[in-house]
């Protein structure tokens, strides 16, 4: 590696980067100072590690240092036969579909584009080492869990992985989340549907509960939803098991139900600008930006009718933290690690080790070339630099950064005047400055402060002050000076005219660039007579700055290289432009560099392109300045370029002023370390206040005191160890503390990231296992396993019957049909039966008739039951609130001037009911309300009474599916005891009635069956299962208002789940899992075969060959490759949502008592097993859903097939269509 970087880049890798190297290889962190060379160090390891094969990466910060440093150590990596990815963000790669290769003959105009090669994301991958930010790392890999398809996946693996600037990326945003959201549903037409009918709704469809904020629906509000939509919502004997399609109904519906009866407009929410704005219950401020969860805030925008804009939700997020965990060997590189060796250790185990500097080293021994000399500066500072060994004057040749003490002042305006005073003053002699803020409000500050008139304003301030002292004959010793207190004030508050009486009092005019004012300043300043010029044109023009907040990198990446030029001034936050060196004179522009080596190349030299800046210098000199040609002013740049540099080292080099100290002692060190690097001359300086928030938090309040009790001025620096001693130490506490919430946060994230990395790791094993078919047996077995034991534990073995109809219907294969578990059941109980199969059938069709109408009966009484105890429930509560509403009115003050009508309507609104009340009831109500307590008890028992039976008897017509001839004004008349006994007496007569119409003499179901056995050829299984499938069919006649047509509908008139559920009595759970399982292992096989037959006709090739049984197995394998992929992505999307509720909500588990990390452990553990259930469920349910598309031919039988599903099930269910192998749609529920 020395070698190639030699022979490529022209650079030969220290001894120290060599030892930065093995460090980095061992998966440790190498703390380098600024300018040693840590992007040449990463290629050592990151080669080695490459030659395994498997992959490396190289972390940035930004885009601007991932492609400079690939393209800038590509050669290396070039010359040794290694490739270079290089990832950038996803606005110039096609939404991070693309990256680039190093391409070193690839030419462009554009620096983002320039020896780089656009090619496919996975190819950056495949590439030996990867260059690129942590966020598209990161993104990357939450896609990758996202995809549908194993090729559309990039990364390779988490083999080796080096992060530049370690401590900002593992520690200053390791807990910045990645997330990927998106719109919940594309459906967002459904809630401007939703509200649509709701609105249609009646009052008996559904019961609002203000106090828990809650909107129900009754039995007949869900028939009548249904009925508006055209499709159940649910199973009302199987509530829990509702589609995922259902789920997502019924989820708007709740969401639209509560924003028209729970959510006022002007109280809940406003609507401006045509948006819905949040009105705080607590504070009625309004909250923009604020939008309700779930569904709400889009259910309150349809009913408005405003726009309603998509829900958001979390599909991916993992951390920083967390996904660098993931990588088998970590290491890091960064100027500033050692203060923050101990969460490294206890976070990532990784182990920090301080490298010395490249001077250090040469310094280090008695046999080492040079030594380090400790002098003194013309102001008493101590200094540090490197001098020859064998030199006896001690000479300089390489400089350690002057780190000067910090200067504290009493207040924020002290301070920025010194900060600005000192700004002029080296500004002027030429000496570039960074100056390093802690936030962008702090720049802006700042750099106002160095416009002209501010400038001037504080120089004439300057003026007053010294005049002042030499008129008074006083020298600065600290001491508050009454008579120029007026002028501490802030400057923008300073005008001319409060200076004025003063500075005509001393003879002194107020303009600074006066020439006696220009000497004085000079003084003040202690300027050369030589800076006069510069001083004149700072006082007219203000402070010629940058300003830089790290948000363009880019741009900013290329100022910051330029922060060391003659003269410059940069003002940035700490973190501005991390990466880059600044280098003294300011960095050569590549087309300066270009130019002269045309010259010297035309003048001769051989290769001038593999010559140092210092070589081409020397050369250049020798060379004619006549044969400058056309790049005369290139040549003279790079000249001014070398004198600039050496008027900047005898300056002092790079002058780094810090405006207030950071929580963290390394960012701190990470500004000074921008000064004297490789040996340059440099110094740095805070500039601090008592009122800095650091300070003023952890004890600045004692020593403003002490400052105060001595009457230092506020412009007089405080330079004394033992403030700067508590800073430090205050700064530790700081870090300790923010590492301890790091730390406890982290333990959260573990439980979701442990949970996150078995869902991916279930993704993986679905995309690289090529069969199946073995995982789906598996989920098949537990599923069927647990719902065998539930329909045994609690006797309802109608509800297994129920779900295995809807998750198997009966499957076409071939010119034969499949029968669901339901179906099979029967065909057992009809036996062999041969001659005596019509008497066979009729029997058991009066038997599933029979059990039917038992299960309706039984779920009938027990609605008469509900609704007597509703009616008893809600009568107490209302009279009690009818007592208390009545007491309240006796003991009124006379302050109290409402009406009768207002004081009734309100009462009407309490007791939820319409009351009517007579003229004499309403005077009454003031007069003497106890008096109407007994009419006003009859009142609600007789609206509770009419709503109720009104809500009863349409619930009951509505499963019936026929008219009961129920009037519900006849049945209030006689009271609730009487109406309950007349509905159970009818219900009976129209069961009795309806077995009569179907199998009497004459009944539709005897008259069907002669004639469909008329028609039946055989008496095998199948010619059974037909007829079983016609004898719940019939038809009837109905009037299409939209065509004005009489059309013939399709019904199920007899359903078989109860009558089969009978036939599993007494059955014990192993025995009837085992005949679950063979049953739908049965399945599996003919839909292999429906498969293989529908590829058998596409191919053209025998239905019974080895290719057309292979090509069932393959699409089979698919299908089960897709529904587990499907439901994983789906539910843990959704899982996401809860589980980040959850985290939100379990701080207040600590009121109870309880930690609230513990109980979160326990809660998202439950959470997750219930995920794992669903999934399971989710996949068991759709894999028999797949069906090949049929030929004509077999559509009458299928169709058949089709409409039999809904005779095996209870009651009708939600069409399920056939599943041709697209992609599903996501559905919340």
């Amino acid at each position: 590696m020395r070698e190639a970087a030699k022979r490529t880049i022209g650079q030969r890798p220290y001894d120290v980067q060599l030892i930065g190297g093995t460090i980095l290889h061992q998966g440790r962190i190498a703390e380098m100072r600024t300018g040693e060379g840590k992007t040449l160090v990463a290629t050592l390891p990151l080669y080695l590690n490459a030659l395994t094969g498997r992959g490396v990466h190289l972390v940035t910060v930004n885009d601007y240092l991932a492609r400079r440093d690939a393209r800038w150590m590509g050669a290396i990596y070039n010359f040794l036969g290694l490739t270079v990815g290089i990832l950038q963000m996803a606005a110039v790669t096609e939404n991070g579909k693309k990256a680039f290769l190093y391409d070193p003959e690839r030419e462009h105009t554009r620096e983002d584009q320039s020896q780089m090669r656009m090619v496919d994301r996975v190819e950056a991958y495949a590439a030996d080492i990867t260059y690129g930010t942590n966020a598209e790392f990161g993104f990357d890999y939450l896609r990758d869990n996202m995809t549908m398809r194993l090729e559309d996946r990039v990364q390779r693996g988490h083999h080796y992985a080096i992060v530049d600037e370690v401590d900002n990326v593992l520690i200053d945003e390791a807990r910045t989340p990645l997330i990927i959201s998106g719109p919940a549903s594309g459906d967002v037409e459904w809630y401007g549907k939703m509200a649509a009918l709701v609105r249609q709704l009646k009052a008996e469809d559904y019961e609002v509960n203000e106090k828990d904020r809650s909107v129900t629906m009754t039995e007949i509000g869900t028939a009548h939803v249904e009925q508006l939509l055209g499709q159940p919502l649910r199973d009302p004997d199987r509530p829990e098991d509702v589609t995922p399609e259902q789920a997502h109904l019924l989820g708007f519906l709740e969401q639209s139900l509560r924003a028209q009866h729970l959510f006022k407009r002007n109280k809940d929410y406003l609507v401006q600008g045509g948006k819905v704005v949040i009105v705080d219950e607590f504070t009625g401020r309004l909250m923009p930006g604020r939008r309700w969860s779930d569904g709400l805030h889009q259910a309150v925008e349809a009913k408005e009718g405003v726009k309603v804009e998509p829900e958001n939700v979390t599909y991916a997020t993992i951390t920083l933290q967390n996904y660098f965990r993931m990588y088998k060997k970590l290491a890091g590189m960064t100027g500033t690690a050692l203060t923050e060796a101990e969460e490294f250790d206890k976070i990532y185990k990784l182990a920090v080790l301080p490298i010395p500097t490249n001077l250090e080293y040469q310094a280090f021994g008695p046999d080492a070339p040079l030594t380090e000399v400790k002098a003194k500066d013309e102001e008493g500072y101590e200094y540090t630099y490197f001098a020859r060994r064998e030199d006896a004057e001690k000479n300089i040749v390489f400089w350690r950064r002057k780190d000067f003490p910090d200067a504290i002042y009493r207040t924020v305006e002290a301070k920025l005047r010194a900060i600005v005073r000192e700004i002029v003053r080296e500004h002027v002699r030429g000496r570039p400055m960074l100056v390093g803020t802690t936030s962008v409000e702090s720049s802006e500050r700042l750099s106002n402060r160095l416009r002209a008139e501010p400038v001037r304003r504080l120089m004439q301030v300057l003026l007053i002050r010294h005049a002042w002292m030499e008129a008074n004959d006083r020298v600065e010793d600290g001491r508050i000076i009454p008579d120029l207190q007026q002028f501490s004030q802030p400057l923008d508050g300073l005008r001319p005219e409060d200076m004025r009486p003063m500075a005509k009092e001393l003879g002194l005019s107020l303009n600074p660039e006066d020439p006696a004012n220009l000497a004085r300043l000079r003084e003040i300043l202690r300027l050369e007579e030589a800076d006069e010029a510069r001083l004149k044109s700072a006082l007219q023009g203000g402070v010629s700055h940058q300003v830089l907040n790290a948000r363009k990198h880019t741009e900013e990446s290329m100022v910051i290289a330029g922060a060391g030029a003659f003269g410059a001034v940069t003002i940035a936050t700490n973190m501005a432009g991390r990466g880059v060196d600044i280098k003294l004179g300011g960095d050569l522009a590549d087309e300066i560099t270009s130019a002269v080596n045309r010259v010297l190349r035309k003048a001769g030299v051989r290769d001038p392109y593999d010559l140092t800046d210092a070589e081409r210098r020397l050369a250049l000199q020798k060379v004619d300045p006549a044969q400058y040609s056309i790049y005369e002013a290139e040549v003279r740049h790079f000249f001014q370029h070398f004198e600039d540099m050496a008027r900047v080292r005898e300056l002092g080099g790079l002058y780094v002023i810090g405006s207030e100290r950071h929580e963290a002692r390394r960012i701190d060190n990470q500004l000074r370390g921008r000064a004297a690097r490789q040996g340059d001359p440099g110094a740095s300086r805070f500039y601090l206040s008592l009122e800095d928030d650091l300070m003023r938090i952890f004890g600045g309040e004692q020593v403003k005191n002490v400052m105060e009790r001595f009457s230092i001025d506020e412009d007089y620096p405080l330079q004394a160890r033992m403030v700067s001693n508590m800073i430090e130490g205050s700064q530790h506490r700081v870090e300790g503390a923010n590492f301890d919430v790091r730390k406890h946060t982290l333990e959260y994230d573990d439980v979701l990231n442990a949970q996150r990395m078995r869902i991916y790791s279930q993704r993986n094993r679905v995309f690289e296992k090529e069969d199946l078919f073995e995982d789906v047996d598996e989920l098949l077995r537990a599923e069927v396993s647990r719902r065998a034991q539930e329909a045994v534990e609690t006797e309802e073995p109608w509800r297994l019957l129920a779900w295995l109809d809807q998750i198997q219907p009966p499957i076409q294969a071939g010119d034969e049909v499949f029968p669901s578990f339901t179906y099979q059941l029967l065909l057992d109980e009809l036996g062999e039966t041969k001659s005596d199969l019509a008497p066979a059938l009729r029997d058991l069709a009066a038997r599933a008739l029979e059990a039917e109408h038992g299960r309706f009966l039984t779920w009938a009484l027990e609605q008469l039951d509900h609704a007597d105890e509703a009616i008893e429930t809600q009568t107490r509560e209302r009279t009690d609130d009818l007592d208390t509403f009545l007491d309240g009115l006796r003991d009124r003050d006379e302050t109290d001037t409402r009406r009768p009508q207002e004081i009734a309507d309100e009462l009407a609104s309490l007791l939820r009911i319409p009351l009517r009340l007579t003229p004499d009831q309403s005077r009454l109500l003031l007069d003497d309300p106890q008096a109407l307590n007994e009419p006003l008890r009859e009142a609600i028992s007789a609206a509770l009474n009419a709503v109720t039976i009104s809500r009863l008897a349409a619930a009951i017509e509505f499963r019936f599916g026929e008219p009961l001839g129920l009037n519900p004004a006849e049945l209030q008349q006689p009271g609730w005891d009487e109406a309950s006994a007349q509905i159970d007496e009818r219900i009976r007569a129209a069961l009795e009635e309806r077995r009569e119409r179907l199998l009497g003499a004459d009944g539709q179901i005897v008259r069907d069956l002669d004639a469909a056995l008329e028609r039946v050829s055989g008496e095998d299984d199948q010619a059974k299962l037909r007829l079983l499938m016609q004898m719940a069919q019939g038809s009837r006649a109905y009037f299409d208002a939209k065509t004005h047509r009489q059309m013939r509908q399709v019904f199920t008139r007899l359903h078989y789940t109860y009558f089969a559920a009978e036939l599993l009595k007494n059955e014990a759970a192993d025995s009837l899992e085992g005949r679950v399982l063979g049953h739908l292992q049965q399945a599996q096989e003919a839909q292999r075969r429906a498969w293989q037959e529908a590829e058998s006709a596409r191919l053209n090739i025998p239905a019974g060959s080895p290719e057309a049984g292979e090509s069932g197995r393959r699409i089979q394998n698919q299908i089960y490759r897709q529904a587990l992929l499907g439901a994983i992505t789906e539910l843990w999307v959704d899982y996401l949502t809860r589980v980040e509720g959850l985290r939100v909500a379990i701080g207040l588990e600590a009121y109870a008592q309880r930690d609230p990390l513990v109980q979160y452990k326990s809660q998202a553990s439950e959470m997750f097993q219930n995920l794992l259930t669903e999934i399971r469920s989710a996949v068991i349910s759709r894999i028999f859903l797949y069906r090949p598309r049929i030929s004509a031919a077999q559509e009458e039988t299928a169709g058949s097939g089709r409409r039999a599903e809904q005779a095996a099930g209870p009651a009708p269910a939600a069409d399920q269509p056939q599943a041709s192998g697209k992609k599903r749609k996501r559905h919340r529920h």
